[in-house]
């Protein structure tokens, strides 16, 4: 299915999707955030249709590995947990190139506040004005924009779907294998 890059799945955590869930349910229903039940039902459903089973669009190993290569240093900031990101990396063989994953339960916060990225610019020990973040939602967006990133480079089938208008053109790639030129004709320019 196709995910509304400005809607919640995309630009919410899972905590704030819970959260939209819990005022659908009646009151007498169980509290979504404190239920350990759920918590464990949640948790077997992700492991038994979610682990070893990510799939990335497209080749993303080669460009990583290439801007890794390159020095580069990567990290992952994510509205999933820490945990599960870490999983689904590993799951596509490209772990070892990021020196952090921050994720909503990491304790800066979810996107789109600027704290996440501030420490992964903290930990591969760059500032934000030095920084780009990549992104395919308007939570990405909005981080780099709070954080005052150097840039912005957005992920999207198609410039009209880039999550906000103010996104250059020239700055949308459909492909996370598309990276590497980008970043090396900002280098060249």
């Amino acid at each position: 299915g196709i995910i509304d890059p400005r809607g919640i799945f995309a630009a919410g955590s899972f905590a704030d999707i819970r959260d939209r869930w819990q005022k659908m349910l009646p009151p007498h229903m169980i509290r979504l955030d404190s239920d350990k039940g759920y918590a464990h039902d949640v948790g077997e459903l992700v492991n038994l249709h979610g682990r070893n089973k990510t799939v990335p669009k497209g080749d993303v190993v080669t460009p990583l590995r290439q801007l890794y290569d390159a020095g580069y240093a990567l990290a992952i900031l994510t509205n999933d947990s820490e945990n599960s990101a870490r999983k689904n990396m590993q799951d596509i063989g490209v772990l070892d190139l990021f020196c952090t994953i921050v994720g909503a339960d990491s304790g800066y916060g979810s996107k789109p506040g600027p704290h996440g990225f501030f420490r992964c610019c903290e930990i591969a020990g760059v500032t934000p004005a030095t920084s780009i973040m990549v992104g395919d939602t308007m939570a990405d967006y909005g981080t780099a924009t709070a954080a005052k990133a150097a840039d912005f480079i957005c992920v999207a089938d198609h410039v009209d779907d880039r999550p906000h208008h103010d996104i250059d053109h020239a700055k949308v790639i459909g492909r996370i294998d598309q990276l590497p030129a980008l970043m090396a004709a900002r280098l060249a320019g």
